[in-house]
C-alpha cells in the first residue's frame, strides 16, 4: 500500500466526523423516543417493586439495542486518533499497512484483511 496523500486522509476524516454526528443523532434520537420521559411516567406509575424491575427491564432492553451504535461510535474515535497520532492505515495487530481499498470501504477499522480473519476464526471456534 502506498501512504494516502493528506486530501485522501482529510477525506476519510470528514467521513468518520459526518458518520460520528450522525450516529449520536440516531442515539440521541432512538434515547428520547424510547425511553425519555417515558420511563420517569412508567416508574412513577409502577405499583410495586415487580412493575419497578419490568420498566427499568423495559429500559435496559433499549439501551441494549444501542450497543451496535456505540461499539460503531467507539470505533470510530479511535480512528480519529489513529489519525491524529499518524498510525492510520496501519494494523494494530501485526503492524503492516492496511490495504487503502478496505479503508476506504471500512474507513474506522483497525485490522488488516487477514488479522481481522483470523480473529473472525478465532471468535467462530469460541462459540462452538
Amino acid at each position: 500500500m502506498t501512504a494516502p496523500n493528506p486530501e485522501k486522509l482529510q477525506e476519510i476524516k470528514d467521513r468518520l466526523v459526518e458518520r460520528k454526528k450522525r450516529l449520536w443523532l440516531e442515539v440521541k434520537e432512538q434515547l428520547k423516543s424510547n425511553i425519555g420521559a417515558g420511563y420517569q411516567e412508567m416508574l412513577s406509575a409502577a405499583r410495586d417493586e415487580e412493575d419497578q424491575a419490568v420498566v427499568s427491564l423495559l429500559a435496559e432492553t433499549h439501551l441494549a439495542l444501542l450497543g451496535p451504535k456505540r461499539q460503531e461510535l467507539e470505533a470510530i474515535e479511535e480512528a480519529l486518533l489513529r489519525l491524529e497520532n499518524g498510525s492510520y492505515g496501519l494494523c494494530e495487530e501485526c503492524g503492516q499497512p492496511i490495504e487503502w481499498r478496505r479503508l476506504e470501504i471500512m474507513p474506522e477499522t483497525p485490522l488488516c484483511r487477514n488479522c481481522m480473519s483470523y480473529r473472525e476464526k478465532i471468535a467462530k471456534a469460541g462459540t462452538r
